[in-house]
């Protein structure tokens, strides 16, 4: 599953033409997120019974939790929320550096180059041949959220901050 909008910064060309050459016997890739323009070629181009198009929804956690992996090859990204919320989900994620710093490669998922389709369609294949990395890798993706990336961290780290700040203001 593919969570954000449908626009080529967060590479969603790329997953549309890894999918098409991948041709998954019994896989279901789910898009949820607002259909640009830009990206119409592409399904167009790239289409398979195979893909569901959710379109845009303020409930993204109930869609992760349908999902197995989720699936981010942004191009350009700060720290992208959703990575955050499929780990939440228990979900091992292919994505990308660009993308955040909630995967670490191998562990709670697979990181691959920027605009890499060869790269991207193998991570997919992988991941589908090895179901049991799936599950671990999912569980530890939600351990990994539990343990560093809560409200009360990130409350904890802006308070620190400005203290810091604080500090070298004097």
């Amino acid at each position: 599953m593919f969570c954000g909008a449908l626009i080529e910064r967060k590479g969603i060309h790329h997953l549309l033409e890894a999918w098409h050459r991948l041709n998954l016997k019994d896989a279901e890739l789910m898009l949820v997120g607002s259909v640009h323009d830009e990206a119409k070629p592409y399904l167009e181009r790239f289409w398979r019974d195979n893909i569901k198009v959710v379109g845009f929804s303020q409930e993204v956690e109930k869609y992760l939790r349908q999902g197995t992996v989720h699936v981010f090859p942004s191009q350009c990204e700060g720290s992208a929320k959703v990575t955050y919320e499929a780990a939440a989900c228990a979900l091992p994620q292919i994505t990308t550096r660009e993308a955040g710093d909630v995967v670490n490669d191998g562990i709670e998922g697979i990181i691959v180059p920027s605009a890499n389709v060869d790269r991207l369609a193998s991570a997919i294949q992988h991941l589908y041949d090895h179901p049991e990395l799936v599950e671990g890798m999912g569980a530890a993706a939600r351990k990994r959220v539990v343990e560093n990336f809560t409200w009360d961290h990130f409350r904890a780290r802006l308070l620190d901050a400005y203290e810091l700040a604080m500090q070298k203001g004097h």
